[in-house]
């Protein structure tokens, strides 16, 4: 009883929430992950593929194989000429000029892409490709995300009190929740991706503090950064900020050695599924990992 109620408090401590009857509704069985994937041809096959890669060797890996991040960046951005120039206004009618062979393009592309985030889509798991508020010279930049909507429930109840100004409720459409978040004032946006994203408290508080310190005097608040690494990168991926000379804290350290478990698990699994030209099989990896996850439960979190 004692190891299950340590346990218990471990899990808590990495995920800063409960977890909590979702109202989704889900099969009750799945045998493969990506049940769509086949039904992509050519090039959106391809960029399934490039897409999943990219989002295992980063820190999507944690929301794919893990707990620890109810939404992660998948690596990777889109940019197109989609925005307003210096020459335009707001509320003007017409912005893009859709009749261009290279806006044809762009979109055509987009549509690919589209496809490709349905067919990867499937039991908890979204992949979503949602426009950046900020628009650079003209150019509209998407971000790839993938979201755990089970976690993401749990979140939107461990922290009603923030996530409730805007009406979301456990069932709220991660695409709808990212959106309106992306375009909300800066420190709501900071401090909804942070819960987003799996920083813990401690240092969401402080990533605010110190933007609304900033905005207070003009001085950048000083600051160290606690680093968990990626396949692709020790650093700069699943990175929150602290306080300059901070320690980090117990669960700081319980999220670092949850996160070392599942990149050790993916790496042993990984050179078994590169192909000759030395691309990952990344959808063949996966199906690999969840039908021994499906087979030995949970607890089993080598990827082998």
């Amino acid at each position: 009883m004692k190891k299950i109620l340590s346990l218990l408090l471990i899990v808590q401590v990495v995920t800063g929430c409960v977890k909590v009857p979702t109202t989704r509704s889900l099969p009750a069985t799945l045998s493969l992950p990506f049940p769509n994937y086949g039904t992509l041809t050519g090039e959106d096959k391809a960029r399934a593929d490039t897409l999943l890669a990219t989002a295992l060797d980063h820190e999507a890996l944690y929301s794919l194989m893990g707990d620890l991040k109810p939404v992660s960046s998948i690596g990777f951005t889109l940019s197109y000429p989609l925005g307003k120039d210096s020459t335009q206004i707001i509320g003007q009618e017409h912005i893009v000029n859709t009749g261009v062979d290279s806006i044809q393009t762009f979109l055509a592309e987009l549509e690919s892409w589209n496809r490709v985030l349905d067919a990867l889509t499937f039991d908890r798991y979204r992949f979503l490709l949602v426009p950046f508020k900020k628009v650079w010279d003209g150019k509209r930049n998407l971000q790839f995300l993938v979201c755990r909507t089970d976690l993401v429930d749990s979140l939107l109840v461990a922290r009603d009190s923030f996530f409730t100004q805007w009406g979301f409720v456990p069932g709220t459409d991660p695409a709808v929740l990212l959106t309106a978040i992306e375009f909300e004032e800066k420190s709501d946006r900071f401090r909804a991706y942070g819960y987003l994203f799996g920083y813990p408290q401690h240092a969401v508080d402080f990533f605010v503090a110190a933007d609304l310190e900033k905005e207070k005097t003009g001085d950048f608040v000083k600051r160290s950064f606690f680093h968990i690494p990626v396949h692709a990168k020790t650093s700069g991926h699943f990175t929150y900020a602290l306080p300059e000379d901070f320690q980090p804290l117990p669960r700081d350290s319980a999220r670092y050695y949850r996160a070392k478990e599942i990149l050790e698990g993916y790496r042993q699994v990984r050179p078994r599924f590169i192909d000759a030209a030395g691309n990952l099989k990344a959808v063949e990896l996966y199906r690999h990992w969840w039908r021994k996850r499906a087979k030995h439960g949970p607890q089993k979190r080598n990827a082998n």
